[in-house]
């Protein structure tokens, strides 16, 4: 089971600080484990007392859990003064603690001061810096990025500024009157993604950043990437702000446990896991100048005519790692879709690659004198030794890397132009890559490589997710090869 360590203030009414941590983790599916930084006197009403924990205390409680139960993620959240700061820094570094969420927590719901003002800087200059993301509410970023924040377009540029200063992703947190609950996640060079939500019209919210931060970690130690840790971080929390508890006299807790055997605690599936491995990657594709100019119908013809050829002979190569899979198939039903693929690739794909050589002028001559460029002798050399070298499950991982990315690109293609696949030349190739029988073939070989891969061990599902993304950045290779200038050489 993943696991995941909170280290934050108690709250003695159970809506937010390790209380919300320890249930938020674990309706997110993982093991919670906490160090308590400070007790509080707090209800739905407000803070009466903290009293804080002795740095040698904090220092005993992280000890411990390092040295036995290694977390998967660490969320930090209440903090309140340097000297503690310092001790979960070191301790940090020391274990080399990886993914690590940091709410920076410096004012209560209900309005009071939970941190002191030499703290701010020890938090900036000794955990910020160790942090996968930081998380905070808009009176938070105009703290760490030193400009007002009066409305959503002052967001990206405050998310930089904390992003730029401190070397963390930031997933600024809207509200506060400036929007509707609409959160920015910031992730370097310019990456910029909206999560869109609805204010819920609720006065329990108590413990709501707690909740997200929290949530966050847990998807981040179940191997989610950070964007779809974010995404279901937001499902979740708008999930227990919609139940809508009430209690108590003032600002409300959620119900955190509104969903308690439901889909946020389910691990993460093999499918997602290969996905997870390329979050970084996929998306690049769909900005890539060849891709956009598919998109756009104004890609040089000559370039993809160059692409074209490529691609004929990529496809040579690959159906002979549909072959070697046949061979290797522990099933008949796998060696027969193995089969089947080889023929339609024979017979309907390289069909739509002669019609598009028809169209250019490409001669057989042509095709007879080509040789593959260095980028597509790479990839293919590399899905040929994976396919003679290891087995069914991973031959599957290496196909679907290149699959699935050709559906990804040509749906994304029409979510942004949805008359991509009409263009007079190239929506041909647009809706043969998002049309039905594509798509439902890719299917079929995922649910063969999740039967394949049933009893894979841990490593060896790592394992998989590297060659996964392996393909992926050899499949890149082939778009820069086709968005090179014409007759540039290797």
């Amino acid at each position: 089971m993943k696991t995941a360590l909170t280290i934050a203030g108690s709250d003695s009414s159970g809506g937010a600080g390790i209380q919300a941590d320890i249930k938020t983790m674990t309706m997110n599916g993982v093991y919670a484990m906490s160090a308590v930084t400070a007790l509080t006197a707090q209800n739905t009403t407000g803070v009466t007392g903290i009293l804080e924990s002795s740095p040698e205390f904090l220092k005993a409680q992280l000890d411990a859990v390092f040295t036995d139960i290694f977390p998967d993620a660490v969320k930090i959240g209440m903090v309140s003064s340097s000297e503690l700061i310092k001790i979960i820094a070191d301790a940090l570094k020391f274990y080399k603690a990886k993914n690590i969420v940091v709410d920076p927590v410096m004012v209560s719901t209900s309005g009071a001061r939970l941190i002191n003002e030499n703290a701010v800087a020890t938090l900036t200059e000794e955990l910020l810096p160790l942090a996968l993301v930081v998380t905070p509410n808009i009176p938070e970023a105009e703290i760490l990025s030193g400009i007002k924040i009066d409305n959503q377009d002052d967001m990206p540029n405050a998310a930089k500024i904390i992003s730029e200063k401190y070397g963390c992703s930031v997933l600024l947190k809207g509200g506060h009157d400036v929007n509707d609950a609409n959160d920015l996640l910031f992730t370097g060079k310019n990456n910029f993604k909206w999560f869109y939500g609805k204010r819920i019209d609720t006065r329990n919210t108590h413990g709501t950043g707690c909740t997200l931060s929290s949530a966050i970690a847990a998807n981040l130690a179940k191997n989610f990437s950070l964007e779809i840790s974010v995404e279901r971080a937001k499902e979740y929390i708008s999930g227990a702000l919609g139940a809508m508890l009430d209690l108590g006299k003032g600002c409300g807790p959620m119900a955190h446990s509104f969903n308690l055997t439901g889909k946020f605690a389910e691990n993460q599936g093999l499918i997602e896991r290969l996905m997870a491995s390329v979050s970084d990657v996929w998306p690049e594709y769909n900005n890539h100048p060849f891709v956009k100019g598919i998109e756009t119908g104004t890609l040089d013809k000559n370039k993809f005519k160059r692409y074209i050829i490529q691609d004929y002979l990529y496809l040579n190569e690959y159906s002979k790692v549909f072959a070697i899979g046949a061979a290797k198939s522990t099933n008949l039903e796998t060696m027969k879709l193995f089969a089947s693929v080889i023929e339609a690739i024979a017979n309907v794909e390289m069909d739509i690659h002669k019609g598009y050589m028809g169209r250019l002028g490409v001669s057989e001559d042509d095709i007879a004198n080509a040789k593959r460029e260095l980028e597509n002798l790479s990839y293919t050399s590399y899905m040929l030794r994976v396919a003679y070298e290891e087995g069914e499950a991973e031959i599957l991982a290496a196909i679907l890397s290149c699959a699935l990315s050709y559906e990804d690109i040509a749906k994304n293609m029409l979510k942004n132009n949805p008359n991509a696949d009409k263009d007079e030349f190239y929506g041909h190739w647009v809706s043969c890559y998002s049309g039905e029988e594509y798509c439902a073939l890719n299917k079929i070989f995922v649910s063969a490589l999740e039967n394949a891969a049933k009893d894979y061990s841990e490593e060896k599902l790592n394992h998989l997710a590297e060659i996964f993304r392996a393909c992926s950045l050899y499949e890149m290779g082939f778009w820069d090869m086709g968005s090179k200038e014409l007759g540039m050489k290797n």
